[in-house]
């Protein structure tokens, strides 16, 4: 087999532009590390400032900081050191890495040199809340341009590493990050909710927090069970009412509905979707909360959990519809048309039929409008009271999201803290949710295979 001049030429060329990739990918991971020696972050707390570098960060004691009343040294989280020192050493490996030719590992160093960054920004929560314990209020932090240029030269290194292999691995790699995304945005958010509320738990104590039917910032008592039975509540009243709402109407307009009436509900339905909160805040605060008070004279004041769960049934009704109206059109047409050959009824096609088939779609459209009810925020702090009572449907209430939303402005300290820690709480119940949402639709689908 003879290779010609011209195919010869060629891969002279190719072996040219790799390796002018490899050295512009190497000189940039060498920059990252140099510039680890060099001012990263600055750190403002109150009249003191910090000019602190990479070497600061992973080796220095902490802060001083000094207060009106209080002072003391701020630890540097461990985390922070950890991130500072796994971008320099990752760099280095990456740039090594690719001196040898190892493009695929050279470029998944450098992706995770870049992504340690991120981490040390997230980790930086925790200096603030620490200051905040010294009732210091006037806290900054800036970002310099090294520490933006470790991040992005982590990123375009990794680039060229990848590229130095052809186009098509360059694509692949890309589509790869592109899908491992969401899984680093969850696991980031993971590790921030975690390295935010787990310290505030452990200090009052996870029987008293879970347990306690008092919240108190002025006396430092922190419990949340009236905040979780209340979120609890009114996310479950939102899904009894709203979910067959929204199912049915879902039905109607893929099996039922004329198309002439279908093109006047789904535009209403889709405006729905797209109103902002507030403005379902404004409309139970002015026409709800005063229908329950003058159903209920004398028995409640109107602000409570029952018009907490219907603003939030009608907020999740579009999510919910849209969801399964997809999903019951990609019902195959030969499923309708073999029940309704073997002489059942259009109805009882829909229910026995159709609606089973696409249950792994409407499970999707529950599970997204249970999301919003339990986030929900602003519409509820508008209808519910806001105190933190157990549940009673004509009581006002406090959910957990609008007791963040509420005192995260004005709180500090441990009382800051605990709000991260009912931010931990809502994540883990918004987890449970989805893994037993998922845990049912397997279970349904392995009985209809059988």
């Amino acid at each position: 087999m003879t290779i010609s001049m011209n195919d010869l030429a060629a891969q002279q060329k190719a072996d040219k532009r790799n390796r002018i990739k490899r050295i512009i990918a190497i000189v940039l991971g060498l920059g990252a590390v140099a510039m680890f020696f060099l001012p990263n972050i600055t750190f403002v707390f109150r009249n003191t400032t910090y000019v602190t570098s990479g070497m600061d960060l992973a080796f220095a004691q902490g802060f001083w900081v000094e207060g009106k009343e209080l002072s003391g040294l701020v630890a540097i989280p461990v985390l922070t050191r950890i991130a500072v020192i796994a971008s320099v050493v990752l760099a280095l490996a990456g740039a090594a890495l690719l001196f040898f030719k190892k493009a695929t590992l050279a470029g998944i160093a450098y992706v995770i040199s870049g992504v340690c960054p991120l981490v040390m920004l997230i980790s930086m929560t925790s200096v603030q809340t620490a200051v905040t314990q010294l009732n210091i209020s006037n806290i900054s932090v800036g970002y310099m341009l090294p520490f933006v240029y470790i991040l992005a030269s982590g990123l375009v290194c990794a680039v060229l590493s990848l590229w130095t292999q052809g186009g098509e691995k360059l694509a692949q790699s890309i589509f790869l990050v592109a899908s491992c995304v969401s899984i680093g945005a969850v696991l980031m958010i993971t590790i921030y909710i975690i390295a935010a509320g787990a310290p505030a738990i452990g200090e009052i104590g996870i029987f008293s927090f879970l347990f306690g039917v008092n919240w108190d910032a002025k006396s430092n008592e922190f419990g949340i069970l009236a905040l979780i039975l209340s979120s609890i509540a009114g996310t479950f009243g939102a899904i009894v009412i709203g979910v067959p709402i929204g199912i049915l109407t879902a039905v109607f307009l893929s099996e039922i509905a004329s198309p002439k009436v279908a093109r006047l509900i789904r535009p209403a339905i889709e405006l729905l979707a797209g109103i902002p909160s507030v403005i379902y805040g404004f409309f139970g605060m002015l026409i709800i909360v005063p229908a329950i008070r003058a159903v209920f004279p004398g028995a409640t004041i109107g602000d409570s959990l029952l018009a907490a769960i219907i603003i939030l049934a009608i907020m999740i009704i579009p999510t919910i519809v849209n969801v399964t109206e997809n999903s019951l059109r990609a019902v195959p047409q030969s499923y309708r048309e073999a029940s309704l050959g073997l002489g059942a009824t259009a109805t009882h096609t829909i229910f026995k039929i159709t609606i089973p088939a696409a249950k792994s779609g409407i499970l999707s459209g529950v599970i997204l409008g249970v999301g919003r009810a339990i986030g929900e925020t602003m519409a509820v702090i508008m209808v519910a009271g806001n105190v933190a009572n157990m549940p009673s449907l004509l009581g006002t209430v406090r959910f957990l999201t609008t007791g963040i939303a509420m005192e995260m402005s004005y709180a500090s300290g441990l009382h800051r803290q605990a709000l991260f820690a009912i931010g931990f709480v809502l994540f883990v119940f918004i987890m449970i949710v989805n893994i037993s949402f998922t845990i049912i639709s397997k279970r349904g689908a392995k009985m209809n295979a059988k």
